[in-house]
């Protein structure tokens, strides 16, 4: 008998099961990231339908929330200071330590998005509050003598950054780097938990121009 056809057979039915007869997914466009984000005229509520914010709040009413600067502590070699008041222009306030790896790495993306925005007219504050231990000052001043893309404010305790967080309208397990919106009156209007990616940018400037 000659076995050659039926093994031939086989061999072909053995190579087509190994092909998928699922269609190929299609690849994931950056379009829910950099979606339309506006300010409704009645409220002022951002609609952030981009998903950038964690929490948004409105510009008034009862569930409009005033910031306010969490105590502070001065920086390795300085005298204590008043931080600014948050008012006259849109505050971007960046929650980072030395030690947190995605701070450090969006802090470029930072000082690109702050260049640009200045650059078409939108020019927004830029505030660094560092939640590093009171005994890391050589740290936090080495990461400022490198160069930071804005000022540098100092919590003053670890125990401080629960209150902070409950400020923010944040759960205490939340994770830097953390990104707050502050309008021009010092009202908090966007939260937003996690690392900021270069797609991003176009929600963050919807927020600031009202849509």
């Amino acid at each position: 008998m000659n076995w050659r056809p039926f093994l031939y057979g086989c061999i072909a039915l053995l190579l087509a099961g190994c092909t998928s007869d699922k269609k190929p997914r299609k690849r994931r466009t950056s379009t829910a990231r950099v979606a339309a984000v506006k300010q409704t005229a009645k409220t002022g509520v951002v609609n952030d339908r981009s998903g950038f914010c964690e929490k948004t709040y409105p510009a008034s009413g009862p569930d409009s929330i005033v910031f306010k600067w969490p105590p502070l502590q001065p920086l390795p070699g300085q005298e204590a200071t008043q931080p600014p008041e948050l008012t006259g222009k849109w505050t971007w306030l960046n929650l980072w330590a030395t030690w947190c790896v995605p701070c450090m790495d969006e802090m470029p993306l930072l000082a690109r998005w702050a260049k640009s925005l200045a650059s078409q007219e939108q020019e927004i504050r830029l505030e660094l509050l560092t939640i590093d231990a009171p005994d890391a000052g050589a740290k936090v001043n080495a990461k400022i003598a490198a160069g930071l893309p804005g000022p540098v404010r100092w919590l003053r305790s670890k125990d401080d950054f629960n209150g902070l967080l409950e400020s923010l309208g944040l759960d205490p397990h939340a994770a830097i780097p953390i990104h707050a919106l502050i309008d021009p009156k010092g009202q908090l209007r966007c939260v937003r938990v996690g690392a900021i990616h270069s797609l991003d940018f176009a929600a963050l400037k919807g927020i600031i121009t009202g849509g």
